[in-house]
């Protein structure tokens, strides 16, 4: 090989660090410096370290690397503290949580707890966080500006609104009185000239517990349920249990709830011998005789079923041994709405109603509606009412647009024949 070859390849073969990627030098960040290593080129995948300055916080990442001739991720921020002077506290009528007034430095993200001057009520949140060198001091108001403290309690209600420890002038708050109670007053309290406005009150309303009831040997004439709750002026009916009848000195059985009370009438046990308490009502029927409050052995009273119901078993109940014998039942009949027809798209075929009742057994014959057919799936258009029930048919719309095609063709089709009749005669 010849001489001068030999630098010529160990130069070609020599690594070429001028062509590696570099990255410009780091930013440099308020408040904190770089403390790694300073270098005169950055190359691919050099690191520097970043610090704040004392009593700063540093956000983001503390180290940062040379990739693709760029820093990855970006430099951090140092966050600023929070200097809070006895001047400050002074001016705002604030101490630090445990009296304290002297100056101090809050770093950022960390909190401090204050508490106003005596004389003075704090709005809340007490607690206070530094946020890169700002913080929002909590407000004092004079007792004698007109602030609140807490809402009073109202027995038997509640504030509906988040509740607070002070309140400003002209703050206001919510009340609602607890299931049944009846609120008196109005339900929206102020703050006024540092006192709450009148608060309302929650009445308990009327009641009529299955056990006041068991003990006057009553019961609710309209109502099956073992409790009642009532407002003043409303009225409620009791009735005798049964085997028991009015007490000779009983007071009227409409009672009006007045004050919150009821003021219940009594029944005494009837006696077997003498006779029966008033008759037992039945669901969707009535009583056709005059009533009494007692009845003697062997009286009886008639029933009947309301319009369209039918009755199963005797209408006449007869008192027998101090007991009624077997009241009747009132049972549904079947029934076809003019909603149950729409949704079926039928009609009564031979009734123009809107509505019809049938008993069990009885047959109701239904036809699809205009401009409906028979649905190919459906139950005869002949029903038999069965419990109470009718299984109902069904019809689709018919297909108006081949209706009138075929419609258009019989009538050419009859014109034609017409025609060519005249032509023969």
């Amino acid at each position: 090989m010849k001489a001068w070859l030999l630098p010529t390849a160990v130069f070609l073969l020599w690594p070429d660090f001028s062509s590696q990627k570099a990255c410009n030098e780091p930013d440099e960040i308020d408040f904190g410096e770089i403390v790694s290593t300073e270098k005169a080129k950055y190359l691919e995948n050099d690191s520097v370290q970043y610090r704040c300055n004392p009593s700063y916080v540093l956000e983001g990442p503390e180290w940062i690397q040379c990739k693709g001739e760029e820093w990855t991720p970006h430099p951090p921020k140092c966050l600023a503290p929070c200097s809070i002077t006895r001047q400050q506290l002074a001016a705002k009528n604030l101490s630090v949580f445990g009296s304290q007034r002297k100056a101090q430095l809050i770093q950022s993200n960390q909190s401090l707890q204050f508490q106003c001057n005596e004389g003075y009520v704090l709005v809340v949140p007490s607690v206070r966080k530094c946020i890169d060198g700002y913080m929002d001091f909590p407000l004092c108001i004079s007792d004698s500006e007109g602030g609140c403290g807490r809402p009073p309690a109202v027995d038997n209600g509640d504030i509906i609104d988040t509740l607070k420890e002070t309140y400003l002038q002209s703050e206001s708050v919510n009340y609602q009185c607890q299931n049944f109670y009846i609120m008196e007053g109005s339900s929206r309290v102020t703050c006024q000239d540092g006192r709450w406005s009148q608060t309302p009150t929650c009445r308990a309303p009327c009641t009529a517990s299955g056990e006041d009831m068991r003990e006057h040997n009553i019961k609710l004439k309209w109502n099956n349920g073992d409790k009642i709750y009532s407002e003043d002026g409303d009225v409620v009916e009791f009735e005798c249990r049964r085997d028991y009848k009015p007490h000779p000195n009983t007071r009227s059985f409409r009672v009006t709830c007045m004050n919150g009370k009821l003021d219940f009438p009594d029944c005494i046990p009837v006696d077997s011998e003498e006779g029966c308490g008033r008759p037992p009502p039945v669901d969707n029927g009535d009583i056709i005789d005059t009533l009494k409050e007692t009845y003697l052995q062997s009286e009886s009273v008639n029933y009947q079923c309301q319009n369209f119901y039918i009755m199963e078993g005797s209408s006449r109940v007869t008192c027998q041994n101090g007991h009624w014998s077997q009241t009747p039942t009132c049972r549904a009949p079947c029934t076809a709405s003019g909603e149950d027809m729409r949704e079926h798209n039928i009609k009564l075929k031979w009734n123009n109603g809107d509505k019809i009742y049938s008993e069990d057994g009885d047959v109701v014959e239904f036809e699809c509606r205009r401009d409906y057919k028979p649905h190919p799936n459906t139950r005869p258009f002949r029903v038999t009412c069965m419990n109470g029930k009718l299984d109902f048919p069904d019809c689709i719309p018919v297909d108006l647009t081949k209706g009138t095609t075929e419609h258009a063709h019989r009538s050419l089709n009859q014109k034609m024949n017409i025609k060519n009749y005249l032509s023969f005669s």
